[in-house]
């Protein structure tokens, strides 16, 4: 009986690691792969071309500094538009939180009776509607879950990222200006992650990361 047991036990393990292995296997098959734009430059032949380089570097740095300048005067004077988005949040965490109470009721007073009619009120096993007012096949077994409070912090980060994090194009004008100085700038489109042969390779000016 103990040899039995054992078989058994072992058997069910197996059966779950091949499970495990099979789901893993088809996560991963059915990933969508990600790529990556590399970025090389060949600097111009001729000198004054790299001297024209200098002047691309200069205008550069200027326009990052600008534009950490904007971002930083826009965080300044962020607040009001973080109160204003903080404030509706709480407004819709309170009647999401009032519908959750009232779910949460109906559940416990379901659970305590034995009913077993936690349904959405349009439920077909409702009076009136076609099927068995006892109905077993229970369409919610789980309780309401209640919803989270805002975070401050949060939607003050998400604020900033929506108005302050604007693109500034620094790095395209860059880029432009090392073209005309007389350089090269090669870009090519590689898959860092689900990568399968023979998927095509999409456009080299999309986002990195996007398919």
């Amino acid at each position: 009986m103990k040899a039995i047991s054992i078989c058994r036990r072992w058997s069910g393990q197996w059966r779950a690691a091949v499970l495990l292995s099979v789901s893993a296997f088809l996560l991963s098959a059915c990933a969508a792969p990600r790529y990556a734009t590399e970025v090389r430059y060949a600097p111009p032949a001729t000198e004054a071309g790299m001297t024209c380089l200098k002047g691309c570097h200069v205008e550069l740095q200027a326009c990052q500094a600008d534009c950490q300048s904007r971002r930083e005067a826009c965080i300044a004077g962020i607040e009001p538009r973080v109160d204003a988005a903080f404030e509706e949040a709480l407004k819709r965490y309170e009647l999401e939180r009032r519908h959750y109470m009232r779910e949460r009721q109906f559940y416990q007073l379901d659970q305590a009776l034995h009913f077993g009619f936690y349904h959405h009120p349009f439920y077909y096993g409702y009076p009136g509607y076609p099927g068995p007012f006892w109905s077993t096949d229970r369409y919610w077994d789980d309780p309401p879950v209640p919803p989270v409070a805002p975070d401050r912090a949060v939607i003050r980060a998400e604020v900033i990222d929506r108005h302050c994090n604007e693109p500034c194009g620094c790095q395209e004008a860059f880029d432009q200006c090392y073209v005309d100085c007389g350089g090269q700038v090669e870009r090519r489109v590689v898959c860092i992650e689900n990568c399968r042969e023979g998927d095509p390779l999409p456009n080299p000016s999309a986002p990195e990361g996007t398919p």
